[in-house]
């Protein structure tokens, strides 16, 4: 590939030559190290490629073999600008968008937020506006775990923050804390410790050594496959060990303790048929309206469909465009039944449930009982699941040169 892009800012030529043995040409160009490629015979004729340096060197060998070389095609950033040298403006626009684009490059244009249950991507954009982290910063101001540390402090039910930079986006993934977190792969020596208090039920170890079985109880933070493994002599005693990343399939049961609540009173909104929707663009964070519509409502609702500009999936452009639609409602005020309560009850708890399946969570059984105190519907109970439950915690390495020095000196004893 780089040859090829080399080759194209160089310039390169098809050439045809004709005459006899022009086998002999080939081979000479081989001999006298002239790299010509794409060889294919035309008849009597031979047609190759070769570079417009090389292209000078072979005027000897012409010569030499009486062979009579003729250019078909030109290819390759010289011929282009030579072509084209009268539109200079055109190379100029093209000069001046690649040094736009590298710009824009080293910014952060979109940021997503993935993940979660309770907290919606508003809010916690909001959260990160606060601190400074929005679109238009540059990203060599984005420190990762700064932004996953902020986060956890403020928020406590939220118990793993992943913070990454892909191209121009800044993509935030979250894990509230009674939501299973995502395993993320070990790169360094590694033990696989639990991630919660639960029961071993199944473990099947590939690389690492097990220190549970079926049927043990273990706390968080208990080690399950320990990421040392010994190496034993002939007389099975203990040679040396050695730290590796852990690897085991495992299966345990626990459970998730599950709280919702909401009042049987609520407003209800009617909307009208009066509505207006307005048109904008946002450059660098200044938002432009094409049209701007004048209403009168009292109560409404700002409805926003944004889109940003982007080349590819990871590069973001600093310009966004939608559209602004204020719908006009009047309010009401209402009581759910107890059957609509429930059913809305019941509806949350499956959404849930449907949140744990999508983490790898086999929900065995619940018993979560719906009930009714002071004009308020609350869900509450344990579900009882089947899940990995487990998570790598890196060796550290005074632990493991402690635990081999340890053993040296058992053996020189």
């Amino acid at each position: 590939m780089l040859k090829k892009l080399k080759n194209w800012l160089m310039g390169y030529l098809t050439v045809h030559i004709s005459g006899i043995s022009p086998e002999r040409f080939i081979n000479l160009c081989g001999n006298r190290n002239i790299y010509i490629w794409n060889i294919a015979r035309d008849n009597e004729k031979y047609r190759f490629n070769l570079s417009v340096k090389n292209y000078k060197k072979i005027r000897p060998i012409v010569k030499k073999t009486g062979l009579i070389p003729k250019i078909e095609q030109k290819h390759g950033l010289p011929f282009l600008i030579n072509k084209n040298k009268k539109r200079k403006g055109f190379f100029l626009g093209i000069v001046i968008c690649s040094v736009l684009v590298y710009i824009m490059s080293l910014y952060i244009w979109d940021i997503e937020i993935l993940g979660g249950y309770k907290y919606t991507p508003q809010a916690l954009l909001k959260f990160l506006s606060e601190h400074n982290i929005k679109p238009g910063i540059k990203k060599k101001y984005i420190n990762g775990s700064k932004i996953e540390e902020e986060i956890r402090l403020a928020y406590d039910d939220i118990g793993w923050v992943s913070a990454e930079v892909r191209g121009t986006r800044l993509i935030i993934k979250i894990n509230e804390t009674n939501m299973p977190a995502p395993i993320i792969e070990a790169t360094a020596p590694s033990h696989i410790v639990a991630a919660k208090d639960a029961v071993v039920k199944e473990i099947i170890t590939r690389s690492g050594t097990p220190k549970v079985k079926p049927g043990d109880v273990v706390r968080k933070g208990d080690i399950l496959v320990s990421g040392i493994v010994e190496i034993m002599d002939d007389f099975g005693g203990v040679l040396n060990k050695k730290p590796v990343i852990a690897s085991a399939d495992i299966v345990c049961k626990s459970y998730y303790d599950y709280y919702d609540a909401f009042p049987l009173t609520h407003i209800v909104r009617t909307y009208t048929n009066n509505k207006k929707k307005g048109y904008y663009i946002t450059l660098w964070d200044k938002k432009i309206f094409l049209y701007n519509p004048r209403y009168s409502y009292s109560m409404y609702d700002i409805i926003v469909d944004e889109n940003t500009l982007h080349i590819t999936d990871s590069f973001y452009l600093p310009l966004r465009y939608g559209t602004v639609t204020i719908r006009e409602y009047i309010e009401q005020k209402n009581k759910y039944t107890k059957e609509e309560a429930i059913e809305i009850a019941k509806n949350k708890l499956k959404r849930y449930f449907e949140k744990l399946n999508e983490k790898g969570v086999q929900i065995l059984k619940h018993n979560v009982n719906i009930t009714f105190k002071n004009n308020n519907c609350i869900a509450e109970g344990r579900i009882f699941v089947e899940e990995p439950a487990w998570e790598y915690k890196v060796i550290d390495e005074s632990e493991w040169r402690i635990e081999q020095t340890d053993e040296l000196n058992g053996i020189n004893n």
